[in-house]
């Protein structure tokens, strides 16, 4: 019945996005919670049906952890770097779903239930694989995730201009998640060293390129857009991972 259901809302996404697709920018992922003292077990066997079923020339998947946050110790794992026809034209083999549903009932106590997100590429900035990242959701109010995105884009501008060094991602959820309209944003670290106050800071790129009534505006509109926002570090696991190229 599950397995019917998400092919349902596949086809549904599908129908909606595809006409206008150009860039590989869908993506899917979600947390899982596993039982207390089988985590070790858990790595042990995704890490042998990765290497078995998502190899380079397989379908691509990655996990990393949650370090902090109320989802702390919990994994996130997922597809990313796909078109929204590749998820209908996906077909799994049965060894495939019923090795890993072997893997979920033996070692995971609960599920957040799989998320479909896509990549704004104009309000991403020089994004790039990185061993651990910072992601924040937004719960945006109805009808202002396209606020928000227009000042992502205004920003990704700014950095562009002034060639600043930081990485990040925007995406919205298509489905899935708490509520609709949810927008993501990450922040890509090398190291924890990254979480220090980036210099120059957002607002002195802002005023440098746009000017201080500018930026004052973007900022009372952005907070004026969603309701919450919680953020979360998450660590890549490689040997969970496909390798990337």
């Amino acid at each position: 019945m599950i397995k019917r259901f998400i092919g349902i809302i596949i086809s549904l996404i599908t129908c909606t996005m595809l006409v206008a697709q150009a860039d590989a920018v869908a993506a899917t992922a979600g947390y899982s919670k596993v039982y207390k003292g089988k985590e070790a077990s858990f790595r042990k066997a995704v890490t042998k049906h990765v290497a078995k079923w998502h190899g380079p020339d397989q379908w691509p998947t990655f996990a990393a952890r949650v370090m902090n946050g109320p989802r702390a110790g919990q994994y996130f794992m997922g597809s990313s770097g796909h078109y929204w026809k590749d998820y209908a034209d996906r077909k799994a083999s049965k060894a495939h779903n019923d090795e890993w549903r072997k893997v979920i009932q033996m070692y995971v106590e609960d599920q957040s239930g799989m998320m479909f997100f896509e990549k704004q590429l104009d309000a991403s900035y020089n994004d790039r694989s990185t061993p651990m990242w910072q992601g924040t959701i937004y719960y945006t109010k109805p009808g202002k995730r396209g606020k928000m995105l227009e000042i992502l884009r205004e920003g990704s501008k700014a950095n562009r201009r002034l060639r600043h060094k930081g990485s990040s991602g925007v995406y919205n959820v298509i489905s899935g998640g708490e509520q609709d309209g949810m927008l993501v944003i990450v922040n890509r670290m090398d190291s924890m060293a990254d979480l220090a106050p980036q210099t120059p800071s957002i607002r002195d790129r802002w005023v440098k390129v746009y000017g201080e009534e500018v930026f004052e505006q973007a900022v009372k509109d952005w907070y004026d857009s969603f309701t919450k926002s919680r953020s979360e570090i998450l660590q890549f696991i490689p040997e969970m991972s496909t390798p990337q190229n």
